[in-house]
């Protein structure tokens, strides 16, 4: 499929900007809520349009297969996507199927595009720093698929701005509180990456708005730390005991470098720049 082709591409005004968030799911909606707040006419796309409360129209479609229906005009869209299942066919629907159905259901070119993709799409990289300029090496087949789809997206679209996110966690991504609630064995020496939805979402409205936005940004805060730094620090904020170690004690995995969107979003730029000020936050929010 030949690319949706942009007239033009400019920065989004203040207000009056209509935009399409193909997916409006938890990140999806979170993104809607604040560019309807700043002026923008919103328009959510979802398979199940009653799941989901937000201030702004949402339109029920599978664009895997949109057949003969026509999205709204759209000057900007945000695809933010989540896969039925967690295996390659799973990964393929959700995101290749839905980007060509995407691209054949809009009835003209958006000058800006997001994509939230992720670093599964990266590999291993076992002990590496990892910039925007890394190879990604996927080993996984979801990785390999989440790779193919960003080229699609850049194929399919002018002006496009993949954000790779990295672990999302916030208001219901609580997974690391409940394990160390529940006292459950972790690899102690794994290095995390994550980011706040809250600092994720916050991201995508400036990219819209960005005269020259970068191609690629890797979406993670300013402190990528081992899992036993992380769980030792929320295990005090909830005064249980620090989860066993499950692993060898040994440092392992890959470090996503955070600096090009930390630029980007300027030195205050993150609400919650570490997981410290993250899971402080969420766990008084959980009393």
């Amino acid at each position: 499929m030949s690319p949706v082709q942009s007239p033009h591409s400019s920065p989004m005004p203040s207000r009056n900007h209509r935009v399409l968030l193909a997916g409006c799911g938890d990140l999806g909606a979170h993104v809607g809520r604040l560019l309807h707040q700043a002026g923008h006419k919103v328009t959510g796309v979802r398979r199940n349009a009653d799941a989901v409360n937000v201030p702004f129209p949402v339109l029920g479609m599978d664009l895997a297969d949109p057949g003969t229906t026509q999205l709204p005009e759209a000057d900007a869209v945000v695809i933010a996507l989540t896969a039925d299942s967690y295996d390659a066919a799973g990964y393929e629907r959700a995101y290749r199927s839905t980007l060509r159905g995407l691209a054949k259901a809009l009835p003209t070119a958006p000058d800006r595009v997001v994509l939230v993709s992720s670093t599964g799409a990266l590999g291993e990289h076992e002990g590496e720093l990892i910039t925007e300029e890394s190879e990604p090496l996927p080993d996984r087949e979801t990785g390999k698929v989440l790779l193919a789809s960003e080229q699609d997206a850049q194929e399919l679209f002018d002006s496009v701005t993949v954000l790779r996110a990295a672990g999302i966690y916030g208001p219901g991504r609580t997974r690391t509180i409940d394990q160390v609630l529940r006292g459950k064995p972790v690899d102690h020496g794994r290095i995390t990456n994550r980011i706040h939805r809250d600092d994720l979402s916050a991201a995508i409205p400036r990219l819209l708005g960005a005269e020259n936005p970068p191609a690629l940004l890797h979406g993670v805060d300013r402190e990528p730390a081992p899992l036993g730094r992380v769980v030792e620090f929320v295990a005090g904020l909830l005064n249980v005991p620090v989860p066993e170690d499950s692993g060898s004690g040994a440092l392992h995995g890959k470090t996503l470098d955070g600096t090009a969107l930390h630029r980007f979003m300027g030195e205050s730029g993150l609400q919650y720049p570490t997981f410290r000020e993250g899971y402080s936050a969420l766990v008084e929010d959980r009393g």
